[in-house]
């Protein structure tokens, strides 16, 4: 159990629930007042179809188009793997390499991500680091993601959607990250 508040980081948003649903969003936390974001997520999934992210634009629309990340990988079975998207409709950060991230029983997706100004009419940059069960490969796997959406635009959040199946729990924190 982690306590206090980290220090040059501001909570904005704490959302938890084990309700079943196809997609949840983190709205209105990204604003003028930061430019870092340091978000916190675990995501439980039952199904091995995986899940994406999206950027929530300036009226709470989804993003849908000029997504670019890569993806580097290891996996407990010490082989490693790696991937790019390149002008795609989404994030793809809970199905790395073409395969899936699932599984209950805490053997989801565990993330630490990071957002640079987002806010801004700019494009918005991601990073993010993940560990999490491998359904179709049987094993975990550890993740680095980089990415950009490259539209010049305002995003006030983010959305998590379920591929084809729900999400069966999540746990978010976000965060303002000042002194930088």
């Amino acid at each position: 159990t982690i306590t206090g508040t980290p220090q040059g980081m501001t909570l904005l948003n704490s959302t938890s629930s084990t309700t079943t649903v196809a997609s949840f969003s983190i709205d209105n936390v990204f604003s003028s007042t930061y430019k870092f974001y340091r978000v916190y997520m675990r995501v439980e999934y039952s199904q091995n179809n995986g899940y994406y992210l999206r950027m929530l634009q300036s009226d709470g629309s989804e993003r849908t188009a000029n997504y670019y990340l890569v993806d580097e990988g290891n996996a407990t079975d010490g082989s490693s793997f790696s991937g790019s998207s390149n002008n795609v409709s989404t994030f793809f950060i809970g199905r790395h390499s073409g395969g899936n991230v699932a599984g209950g029983g805490n053997r989801g997706g565990h993330f630490i991500m990071d957002f640079y100004d987002p806010f801004s009419s700019s494009a918005t940059h991601y990073f993010g680091r993940q560990i999490g069960y491998h359904d179709s490969n049987g094993k975990y796997t550890a993740v680095v993601q980089t990415g950009f959406n490259s539209n010049a635009e305002s995003h006030r959040g983010f959305k998590v959607v379920g591929n084809s199946t729900n999400i069966i729990q999540h746990d978010v924190k976000v965060y303002g990250v000042t002194n930088v």
